[in-house]
């Protein structure tokens, strides 16, 4: 009867499968709170930058509208109604997830976020924009130091990203 082991090669193979799937796993979790708020602000940051570049190419006005849901981009047209942009979805309008919560303040106002047929928040064709403060913090999480993830404009149009707490 002979006796067989496994060879380093075989052992050295299962250690990188391991490894592989593992970090997989790793991925596929995400990361922690202040990740997935951060991911949120820089996702809008994104988007208003974008569409305040479109805004001046194209010499339309663009507009932000904000619910409780999510947010999403309009367009002015020559009708003087708000309307959604043909663009891909993913551009335009971005539903939160259910563990984020959204709150909005517009020229150092705090604003109801509920379904409205105009936009809170104007891109001007000028580069100029609506002051407003977005903060992302989490539904579950009402401590004192609960993160917070900030993204605010002033008239001018800059933004600014950073994280803060209650």
């Amino acid at each position: 009867m002979m006796l067989r082991g496994f060879t380093l090669l075989e052992i050295m193979v299962v250690m990188v499968l391991i490894g592989i799937l593992s970090s997989l796993a790793v991925l596929s979790i995400g990361g922690g709170p202040r990740d997935r708020l951060a991911e949120e602000g820089r996702r809008l940051a994104a988007l208003v930058e974008l569409h305040q570049q479109e805004a001046i190419l194209t010499g339309e006005v663009r507009g932000i509208q904000f619910d409780k849901q999510g947010y999403a981009i309009l367009g002015l047209d020559e009708q003087g109604s708000w309307r959604s942009l043909d663009a891909t979805n993913s551009l335009i309008r971005h539903a939160l997830p259910e563990d984020i919560v959204l709150g909005l303040w517009v020229e150092d106002r705090p604003v109801r976020l509920e379904r409205t047929d105009f936009p809170q928040v104007l891109l001007l064709n000028s580069g100029e924009a609506t002051e407003f403060v977005a903060v992302f913090s989490l539904a579950d999480d009402p401590s004192l130091d609960a993160p917070l993830y900030r993204v605010a404009s002033d008239a001018m149009g800059r933004l600014t990203l950073q994280e803060t707490v209650r």
